[in-house]
């Protein structure tokens, strides 16, 4: 029986980022340890989640779990509310602020995003708990020169995953002058996307959206470690009892990575996801099915072929799944 979940979870909410290696071999399937660092063994051109072998011979699942990637909008404006609305739906927890009570009324927004209303420069500079996540994302749009100077003067102190600025190329260009004069490096500025978002020729505030939202996607670090989402983390911290079933390898166009999770309760419902389809139908089986008689287990899903394959459901693949008692 898995044990782990609870503080894992636990540590998630505290901000932390948390290593968790999982043996895969069948004499000690399913132990696991977690630390706050990387394992000192662990080759350098790994990118968790992946497998590997231990420094004790054993194959191993290697995880670099975190909280839900973050998005910070700047500006609450006509293009930051379908850029909000993107950020959810791209799994993002997403923050906007502005100073205008009006425009950080939370009913203009998609549910689940949070809004703040104060002056940009104090929150950004005393308020706003930059070192508290560790894949975050910002995004400018406010509504003109001064406002964007102030957010961007703060945002380019910080290691983020991504920045962009709103604006044509002239007005950022004084923008970054403006901020050169006051002692921001080149070298940081390099780092901000301006004119914001991909150029598809976008003009209505939901193709400029969806512009952002491409850039986003095109531009984000590799290695960025597996996410343990908000709802797992909530199931996980009640002490819930059940399966945890966890997509162990990948091969070919299976819909979920390495790392994608799926906790079954004993009620027989489910929390996240690891595709969808007849491979998450046969392991949600076999999960109720390990409720019967617990124990820890490694089952193959091919869908290159049998029924999935003869139906058209999907382009093929393969996965391996582990399977855990919570």
């Amino acid at each position: 029986m898995n044990s782990g979940y609870q503080a894992l979870a636990q540590e998630l909410e505290r901000g932390g980022m948390v290593w968790r290696v999982t043996s895969l071999e069948e004499d000690t399937l399913g132990e696991v340890t977690q630390s706050a660092q990387a394992p000192s063994w662990l080759g350098h051109g790994l990118q968790p989640p992946c497998q590997t072998v231990d420094d004790q011979g054993r194959a191993v699942l290697v995880e670099c779990l975190r909280r839900e990637k973050t998005l910070l909008i700047c500006g609450g404006g006509h293009v930051s509310v379908p850029v909000a609305q993107l950020g959810v739906m791209l799994g993002y927890d997403v923050k906007v602020v502005d100073d205008r009570e009006e425009f950080a009324n939370p009913v203009r927004f998609a549910p689940g995003v949070e809004t703040v209303c104060a002056p940009f420069g104090p929150y950004l500079a005393q308020t706003f708990p930059w070192e508290a996540y560790q894949d975050l994302s910002v995004v400018i749009v406010t509504r003109g020169h001064g406002a964007d100077a102030v957010c961007l003067r703060e945002a380019v102190k910080h290691d983020l995953t991504y920045l962009g600025m709103i604006g044509s190329k002239r007005k950022n260009q004084a923008i970054f002058q403006l901020l050169l004069g006051k002692g921001v490096t080149q070298q940081a500025l390099d780092r901000v996307h301006a004119p914001i978002g991909l150029d598809i020729g976008a003009q209505t505030p939901e193709e400029i959206a969806v512009a952002i939202a491409a850039q986003w996607i095109a531009t984000r670090s590799s290695g960025q470690g597996s996410i343990l989402p908000q709802d797992l983390r909530q199931v996980l911290l009640t002490g819930a009892k059940g399966v945890m079933v966890t997509v162990v390898r990948k091969s070919g166009s299976a819909p979920r990575d390495v790392g994608a999770r799926m906790f079954l309760r004993v009620d027989g419902t489910t929390v996240g996801t690891i595709g969808g389809g007849l491979a998450e139908y046969q392991a949600t089986c076999a999960g109720r099915a390990m409720m019967e008689a617990p124990k820890t287990m490694l089952k193959s899903y091919e869908m290159r072929s049998g029924e999935a394959g003869r139906s058209g459901m999907i382009c093929g693949g393969d996965i391996d799944v582990l399977f855990e008692v919570v």
